[in-house]
């Protein structure tokens, strides 16, 4: 009976830290739509930039910010930095940033861009491009 106290116990331990470490490592899963010949790439063989050629959900996450979906714009552009963190692109649809107590609404048309900070946070900040009210 002692003995199969211990090897229980063995077995229970091994299967959570296997669920423990399924949890913690999944995999990262892109796919991101490029027209032709617009493809950029890093020197180590990453994708810089390309123009999508469909409208793109978006998911990036960071234990300490959470979760943000969003849709990226197609015919436009879409960038990574060089270790293939998503950094930038043109909104398809309205998205807000919740920042502290304050909400800021990014509307279609507007550049998000997203930058890991040093705490393992995300900075996530959208901008208009829009040179004046005058260009429409």
């Amino acid at each position: 009976m002692k003995r199969f106290s211990s090897l229980l116990a063995v077995v229970t331990s091994s299967c959570g830290l296997l669920t423990l470490n399924l949890a913690i490592s999944s995999p990262a899963q892109a796919s991101v739509v490029c027209e032709t010949d617009t493809i950029t790439k890093y020197g180590n063989g990453s994708l810089a930039t390309c123009i999508l050629s469909q409208d793109t959900n978006l998911q990036i996450s960071s234990y300490k910010t959470g979760t943000s979906n969003f849709v990226c714009k197609s015919e436009n552009y879409i960038s990574f930095s060089d270790k293939g963190q998503f950094a930038s692109c043109i909104l398809a649809e309205e998205m807000k940033i919740i920042k502290g107590n304050t909400v800021e609404t990014c509307l279609p048309q507007y550049q998000l861009n997203v930058a890991s900070t040093e705490d393992g946070s995300l900075a996530i900040s959208c901008k208009s491009l829009r040179l004046s009210s005058f260009n429409q």
